[in-house]
């Protein structure tokens, strides 16, 4: 049983910082679905640097500004020019699926892998000690600071904030682009502690399941990461599942694969939060 814990907690690491991501995004009031594209760009970045420099600190750090340059995409379009963000966010998710390869084609003459990475404990203990600064930073900002306040105006109440003298506009581009930070942290973990590189397509969904947590927490931190931990949880068993032989034999792999995503729709669909989103959420 503590086996299968660790090993939920172990899974649901790119899904917890995701969630924070999407968490600072949707409440400042602009709907996050690019987690993908943060993800993937955190996980190919990380990877990528840190064969190149044989350091998993620079490899995290380049993943974190990497998703935070292509946010800028985000932010311009959602922000300036008012495009939906839930097209610009989907529309971003594929752009990164279509750009990953052709740049990993000019680096490592392969639009698949990137070249294996040599880990080791001091770099998984590092992941862990970069995972809990991450949260409990993220909920000192958005709980404990005069920003973290203003950034909930700005998804509750534009015209308040406004009157105080303080742009709706720049405290959301400010949380859209801490929340990709975060996530393309998240990313870095895919490909350099869950794996030793990169592989096509590896979030896996993952930034879909973090949204998910934020809605079905009802927009609340600590509950949305809670909320990761259990989604993390069904992975850890479903992957225990398929390498029982037993059961195996009997359960397509296929369905096998479907539990933690079925599990989001479930608890989407039949538990409502009592929470409403931001009010200017967009």
């Amino acid at each position: 049983m503590i086996n299968i814990l660790l090993s939920a907690f172990r899974m649901s690491l790119p899904t917890l910082f995701a969630t924070i991501g999407g968490y600072f995004s949707e409440k400042s009031g602009v709907a996050q679905i690019g987690l993908e594209a943060f993800l993937l760009t955190g996980a190919f970045t990380a990877a990528s640097v840190a064969y190149g420099t044989h350091s998993m600190g620079l490899g995290y750090l380049s993943a974190g500004i990497m998703a935070v340059l292509i946010a800028q995409i985000f932010c311009y379009l959602v922000l300036v020019v008012g495009a939906n963000s839930i097209v610009i966010g989907t529309g971003l998710n594929l752009f990164v699926l279509g750009v990953i390869p052709l740049v990993s084609k000019s680096l490592f003459q392969s639009t698949g892998s990137t070249p294996a990475i040599e880990t080791n404990e001091f770099a998984l203990a590092m992941t862990f000690l970069i995972f809990l600064v991450a949260v409990i930073f993220s909920y000192w900002l958005s709980e404990k600071t005069l920003w973290g306040l203003q950034m909930k105006f700005a998804g509750e109440k534009k015209e308040a904030l406004k009157a105080t003298g303080i742009s709706a506009l720049q405290r959301q581009w400010q949380a859209i682009s801490f929340g990709a930070f975060i996530t393309g942290l998240g990313g870095a973990t895919l490909s350099t502690f869950l794996a030793s590189s990169y592989s096509p397509q590896m979030s896996a969904g993952r930034g879909f399941i973090a949204l998910a947590a934020v809605i079905f927490s009802g927009w609340n931190l600590p509950r949305a990461l809670i909320v990761s931990l259990v989604f993390g949880l069904c992975e850890a068993l479903q992957i225990q599942v398929q390498t029982n032989p037993e059961i195996s034999a009997k359960i397509p792999g296929e369905f096998i694969q479907m539990i933690p995503y079925l599990v989001t729709l479930i608890a989407l669909l039949f538990f409502k939060s009592k929470n409403q989103a931001p009010q200017e959420i967009a």
